[in-house]
């Protein structure tokens, strides 16, 4: 599989963004959160949505040229408008939104609609809680095809893999991030193994009459499979719960509805930020804060397990390795994105 280095990777993403009529600023926002996933070995997030991105352009259900658009605002909430663009350009403008507004008044609540994928939900929960607040992040997936998961005593699928992020403020700087979907693995995680020509690990998918298999196509093909929600077979009623709330909170309440509604795929959002120091001084947070981690951590580790890490550790730990040995896109989405350089007219280059 080639290896990049991530500015080799996030001017080649800028490169064939703004080739397929995106404005530059625009196309670097996406280049960098896309390459941000990969870095931080969410794969599933990152380059291999390029194809996806470019086919959505070619079928006029995402506007590369979009302007955001705040339509409607008080002191603490904001509703934002993406009109059809891309959902990382999206997102951008209602992080900054949620930084200014609870910034000044202590919290702020922004709804998003209109808006094509977001991407890897950790990027901008990490922004926020570097500025030490608080970040709640839901989100829906509306359109069809995306019906990834039945609901719990169902065989037809009939949700979406609805993700969730928070982050929060820590003391070294480095947030703690937790940033999951409510079925047991994203979608994007069974595009890559079909990608990559490998099956699924036991346990994420079923098929159409809820057999277990290892087979990702069964996920595509016709009828649907599923993926299992969140706690699996034995306990999925739980993820499915989540999900379920996802929907009304993202969905009903940014005005971008919930699944089973036929209009473009899209991302329903529902953002909160919560400005710590307007509830307790930073200093007695980060004190009870750390307390708390020093006392998980102190659990002795598992057999074959180095430490005990916080949600976030890992990715930041594989985003410190792809940094010293480079960034690896598999050989399937390389080609695919070769593929729309040479119908765009964008001349890429592969590392040896």
């Amino acid at each position: 599989m080639p290896r990049f280095g991530k500015d080799q990777l996030t001017s080649a993403c800028t490169t064939i963004f703004i080739a397929a009529g995106t404005p530059a600023p625009e196309a670097r926002i996406v280049a960098e959160l896309l390459t941000e996933a990969n870095c931080a070995g969410h794969h599933s997030h990152g380059l291999i949505r390029i194809p996806q991105y470019l086919e959505t352009i070619e079928r006029g259900e995402l506007v590369p040229a979009a302007v955001v658009e705040l339509v409607r605002e008080t002191s603490i909430t904001a509703v934002v408008d993406g009109h059809w663009g891309f959902g990382q350009a999206t997102m951008s403008k209602a992080v900054d939104v949620v930084l200014e507004k609870a910034g000044e008044h202590g919290l702020a609540a922004v709804t998003v609609r209109n808006a094509n994928h977001i991407g890897r939900l950790g990027s901008y929960v990490d922004r926020i809680a570097r500025q030490n607040m608080i970040a709640l992040l839901f989100v829906n997936a509306v359109g069809i095809p995306n019906f990834r998961m039945a609901p719990w005593g169902g065989t037809e699928p009939r949700l979406a893999t609805d993700p969730m992020a928070i982050g929060i403020p820590a003391s070294s700087g480095d947030p703690v991030i937790i940033d999951m979907t409510t079925t047991v693995v994203a979608e994007g995680k069974v595009r890559l193994q079909r990608n990559r020509g490998e099956p699924t690990p036991e346990g994420w998918i079923v098929d159409s009459e809820g057999r277990p298999t290892t087979d990702p196509n069964v996920l595509y093909g016709e009828p649907l499979g599923s993926i299992l929600p969140l706690g699996g077979s034995a306990a999925g009623h739980k993820g499915y719960g989540l999900n379920v709330a996802l929907e009304l909170l993202a969905g009903a309440l940014s005005g971008t509805g919930c699944i089973g509604i036929d209009r473009p795929l899209s991302n329903g959002v529902l953002l909160v930020g919560l400005d710590v120091k307007q509830f307790v001084a930073m200093e007695e947070f980060f004190e009870e804060a750390d307390r708390f981690v020093n006392h998980v951590k102190s659990s002795p580790p598992a057999e074959g397990v180095d430490a005990v890490l916080l949600p976030g550790e890992i990715e930041r730990n594989v985003l410190e390795q792809s940094t010293r040995e480079g960034i690896f896109v598999d050989v399937e989405t390389w080609r695919q994105i070769l593929g729309w350089g040479e119908k765009l007219g964008v001349e890429l280059e592969t590392p040896d």
